[in-house]
């Protein structure tokens, strides 16, 4: 598929990275030289220099003959524009990054498709989806979701007392039922593999698992810990997204409290807020953070404007006693240290929105492959073509080649997500979410592709 790109920031570069790597012609259009000279050393790809908002700029880029847009500069008036754009010169799929709430908000009257947009990508939705998720999720280690939110990839550490201790993976599905589960990767020690239904879950053990969303109670059910969900939160920051996160939380946890450091932002948070304890205050600040009881809260948020505030606002809250910290950072260079400083939760929003537009743009090929975060696994996302090897037979004949270094973990067919067995067949166009090691991928791609 060719594809053009406007906006060349982090979020455009990930995409071209991606798209590029997964087989698609890639073109970008972006208006800084420096960012341009950056991006064709790293890439070989066309790059334009010039704003998405000129005819001539897109189609030096290709727009013409493109099947795909993705708009995804900082300016959502931009992005737009590039959608409109792009329908005149007949490109079917229009993708475009949209901040606004005048246009992304739920309660919006604007017609997007007479803009010219086919589908809008809201920055804001997408990390309170994340947040949320790792706030519904006591002690999760990780977790990631795909088809939005509709399957979740969750990995834990069984600790003593836990129900799954001294029980098999087997008799652990068992259990399940009709609430289907699968365990796709098993840590013990120095020792990562796949795991079988022979294995028994022991103390220490980092395990994850595929659960389609209906089925996580169940599964905190087995790890007991459905009780363990907080009663209290304290999100800081003076933005939007602090706003829709508290408003989120307040949906299921009893007390939600945010701080906003912005007196003028804490007045209109105040106002659209209902039952939410606004207080004006720093969140550096340890002071403030002790007043407020942070550490009885059992969830804490950084979801100010500033990486540095959120992390060291998410520090504090940890040397108090809050068991869970999240902190949204943007500067993604910096993401791996954050974790070993005491951040356990670290939230990219350029990387979330990345991931959302290629779990939008998978169709036919391999879209997103995530690191699964010290298990050199990764988990990715791949539709079967008609003819293709695994539409022959049931997984159990099809998958034989790679069954101890890859698995099966959802197979999405029609929107509706399915955990397989070994009887089920795959058809021509549905979805699968595939954990494996990273040199599996070429073969996995043979098993989906026509032949």
């Amino acid at each position: 598929m060719q594809i053009v790109i406007v906006g060349g920031g982090t979020v455009g570069f990930d995409l071209a990275v991606q798209l590029q790597k997964t087989g698609h012609d890639v073109s970008l259009v972006e208006q800084n030289p420096q960012h341009c000279n950056v991006i064709q050393e790293k890439l070989d790809i066309l790059v334009v220099e010039g704003t998405g908002s000129s005819p001539d700029a897109l189609e030096q880029a290709g727009i013409r003959d493109a099947q795909m847009v993705l708009a995804v500069t900082s300016v959502d008036e931009v992005n737009i524009l590039v959608c409109g754009l792009a329908a005149q010169f007949g490109v079917t799929t229009r993708i475009a990054r949209v901040r606004s709430r005048e246009f992304a908000g739920r309660q919006s009257c604007i017609d997007l498709e007479k803009l010219g947009i086919t589908r809008l990508i809201d920055p804001e939705r997408i990390i309170v989806r994340i947040i949320d998720q790792i706030a519904r999720i006591p002690d999760v280690v990780e977790v990631f979701d795909y088809h939005e939110g509709k399957i979740l990839i969750v990995r834990h550490v069984i600790t003593e007392g836990m129900p799954i201790v001294g029980v098999t993976l087997a008799e652990a599905l068992q259990r399940a039922g009709s609430h289907r589960l699968l365990a796709v990767a098993l840590r013990r020690g120095f020792d990562v593999r796949i795991p079988t239904g022979h294995d028994v879950f022991t103390k220490g053990d980092d395990f994850t698992t595929v659960i389609p969303e209906p089925s996580l109670p169940t599964y905190l059910d087995f790890l007991d810990l459905s009780k363990k969900r907080p009663r209290k939160a304290v999100v800081a920051g003076d933005g939007l997204t602090a706003v829709l996160l508290a408003e989120t939380l307040k949906t299921w946890v009893d007390d939600v409290i945010l701080v906003d450091p912005d007196i003028a932002h804490g007045h209109q948070a105040a106002e659209r807020l209902s039952g939410v304890e606004v207080i004006h205050g720093d969140p550096t600040e340890p002071d403030i953070l002790r007043d407020l009881n942070v550490g009885g809260a059992g969830i804490f948020v950084g979801a100010g404007r500033e990486t540095t505030a959120n992390i060291m606002s998410a520090l504090l809250a940890r040397a108090e006693g809050s068991p869970k910290v999240v902190a949204i950072s943007y500067e993604p260079q910096s993401n791996r240290l954050f974790p070993e400083i005491g951040v356990e939760h670290i939230i990219s929003p350029r990387q979330a929105v990345s991931h959302e537009i290629l779990d939008l743009l998978h169709r036919g090929r391999i879209s997103m492959e995530m690191q699964l975060r010290d298990l050199d696994l990764e988990s990715m996302e791949v539709t079967a073509e008609r003819g293709s090897k695994i539409t022959r037979g049931p997984l159990h004949e099809v998958w034989e080649p790679v069954k101890s270094r890859a698995i099966v973990g959802a197979v999405v067919r029609e929107g509706n997500p399915r955990i397989p067995v070994g009887s089920t067949q795959v058809m021509e166009g549905d979805d699968v979410i595939v954990v494996a090691e990273p040199k599996m991928v070429s073969k996995i791609e043979n098993l989906f592709r026509k032949r």
